[in-house]
């Protein structure tokens, strides 16, 4: 019984995993005859638009042609209307031309002596004869009880000098005579109608069947009374991973187990469905099936043969047990050496990450300390002055610096959490005006000239009007340090609106970026050690908050002087 459990085993392991690669088989199998079928599926459609186009196209010529119109008008006689008109249906292949007049009967056609010609009938009730006397190309495809055919229906009104239409041009497109120049195709092909009735197909035995559990339809039973539409071939649908298959069965004209797709095809009015053999996918799913058993005999074998050397291998394993137990012991010891390393290389990270952090804060709280710094001087002398409303004014610009102070720790506090705020339409007008006046100090301070491009009326953006303006105003900073040295200090700020997205330029004459690639990085800073301009977290910080109002941050060198990009969302 020990002997036999693990060839029960295997058999069971074995069984299941056939089974798992036959449903992964065959399901890649469905997916390939899928694509494919979808490339068949438009080229059949394609293929037979294709047929129809000349059609499609002959009563727009034939509506221009002075023997129609005279035909209409009574300048030429029926007899040479119908004359030219069977020489043009024999030259294009049409089943039928008709001439109609204002009031929908027939005056002339290309069968005037065919005993179903439809000369003397009155078509005005015809949808495609009420288009085209509307001045639209009418079209339409319907059974023709008179000759039993199906065809399609084309139909452009006739104009004599202006409009409305005196008479109409109809063009009958034989369906059949359509199918006999196809190939015959593997799969099977049909075009159904609005009411499920096959109305083209590469098999004749499906022409005029309806695939419908339900019955015949009231309406399709009006177009068909004589019992011209059969019942589709009998089927059983079941669905394999999203895909549906029907099951036909033997002795039919379709395949026994087919993968069916459809697609509708506007232009002609018809859904068409493509009925794919599903035999070599199975085929091929249960080869795999078969290689996967075959592959798991072979590790079978493997394994066999590995328990036979390790019952040979036992006693040896056995004496070396000790010596890897003193060994694991070993490692042990120097896990445990390497585990304090680590803590102590964690807990020196951590310090160091403190203190660049608390640079940063520094460095991003110094810029509202300077405004405020300048509104109180400017305070104090405007109420010397007695100019009390300007210094009630600096004093509200004070409040709004101290709250732009605890909104940056909340940012600052949010970029370490990797927080993300939801971005609001912010008018970018407003937002440029309050960064340039709180910079505006430091630009006389650095003897900046300002050349900034105004944007008429408001501009909408997607972000937050507080973080924005703690971008622009880091950037302006950035610029106005790198041309500390410049011999021409000239800022340049403007605005590109996209449409779509809105673009924010800021341009300085200083000397440019040595590490472009780098800019963004934390920490990255060319300025030197203990300045008091941070520790180069200013971008990284402001390309993160760009980031988070779905927009995006960059930077290149020109001829002179860097140039730094902020693209943003413009609001709906």
């Amino acid at each position: 019984m020990k002997r036999l459990l693990p060839f029960l085993v295997f058999l069971g392991v074995a069984s299941v995993v056939a089974l798992g690669v036959y449903a992964l088989a065959y399901r890649a199998n469905l997916n390939q005859l899928q694509r494919t079928g979808n490339v068949q599926l438009e080229q059949a459609a394609d293929r037979l638009l294709g047929q129809l186009e000349s059609f499609q196209q002959l009563p727009n010529l034939l509506v221009r042609h002075p023997i129609v119109v005279g035909a209409l008008n009574g300048a030429i006689s029926v007899d040479a209307a119908n004359a030219y008109l069977v020489n043009t249906a024999l030259t294009v292949g049409a089943e039928e031309i008709l001439v109609l007049d204002r009031q929908g009967l027939v005056v002339a056609a290309s069968n005037f002596e065919d005993p179903f010609s439809a000369v003397g009938q009155n078509l005005a009730g015809a949808n495609y004869v009420q288009r085209a006397l509307k001045g639209g190309l009418g079209y339409d495809h319907a059974f023709e009880p008179r000759d039993r055919g199906r065809d399609f229906f084309f139909a452009r009104g006739v104009i004599d000098g202006q409009a409305p239409p005196v008479g109409v041009v109809v063009v009958r497109a034989d369906v059949a005579q359509l199918e006999f120049e196809w190939e015959v195709d593997e799969a099977v092909l049909v075009f159904e109608d609005e009411f499920d009735v096959v109305f083209v197909t590469n098999r004749v035995e499906l022409v005029l069947t309806r695939d419908g559990a339900d019955g015949m339809r009231e309406e399709a039973a009006r177009l068909f009374p004589r019992g011209e539409v059969k019942p589709f071939a009998k089927y059983a649908r079941s669905d394999w991973f999203g895909a549906p298959i029907f099951n036909f069965g033997a002795g039919s004209v379709m395949p026994e187990r087919a993968l069916v797709l459809s697609e509708f095809i506007p232009r002609l009015g018809l859904t068409a469905k493509l009925f794919l053999d599903t035999k070599t996918a199975a085929a091929n799913a249960r080869i795999s099936a078969y290689l996967a058993v075959a592959l798991l005999a072979l590790i079978g074998a493997v394994l066999v043969a590995l328990n036979q050397r390790r019952r040979r291998l036992s006693d040896r394993l056995q004496v070396e047990a000790q010596a890897n137990a003193r060994l694991e012991a070993r490692v042990e010891e120097r896990t445990a050496q390497l585990r304090a390393a680590q803590d102590q290389l964690v807990q020196a990270g951590k310090l160091t990450a403190l203190g660049q952090m608390s640079a940063g804060i520094s460095h991003e709280v110094n810029q509202p300390l300077a405004a405020i710094r300048n509104f109180a001087a400017n305070s104090v002398k405007l109420i010397e002055r007695d100019r009390l409303a300007e210094a009630s004014e600096n004093l509200g610009m004070i409040t709004q610096q101290v709250e732009r102070i605890n909104r940056i720790i909340k940012n600052l506090r949010g970029f370490a959490r990797n927080e993300v705020e939801v971005p609001e339409p912010v008018d970018l007008n407003v937002v440029l005006g309050d960064a340039i006046r709180l910079t505006e100090q430091r630009l006389r301070d650095g003897d900046v000239m300002l050349e900034n491009t105004p944007i008429a009326g408001p501009l909408m953006v997607m972000g937050g009007p507080v973080r924005l303006q703690q971008v622009l105003v880091n950037l302006i900073g950035n610029a106005v340090d790198a041309m500390a040295d410049a011999p021409q200090k000239v800022l340049r700020l403007w605005v590109e609106n996209g449409g779509e997205v809105v673009r924010i330029f800021v341009a300085d004459t200083g000397t440019g970026l040595r590490e472009p690639g780098r800019v963004f990085e934390p920490f990255y800073t060319t300025k030197d050690v203990g300045a008091s301009k941070g520790l180069g977290l200013g971008l990284s910080i402001s390309f993160g908050i760009i980031g988070s109002f779905g927009g995006t941050l960059s930077c290149r060198n020109l001829d002179k002087g860097a140039e730094f990009c902020v693209e943003l969302r413009a609001a709906p």
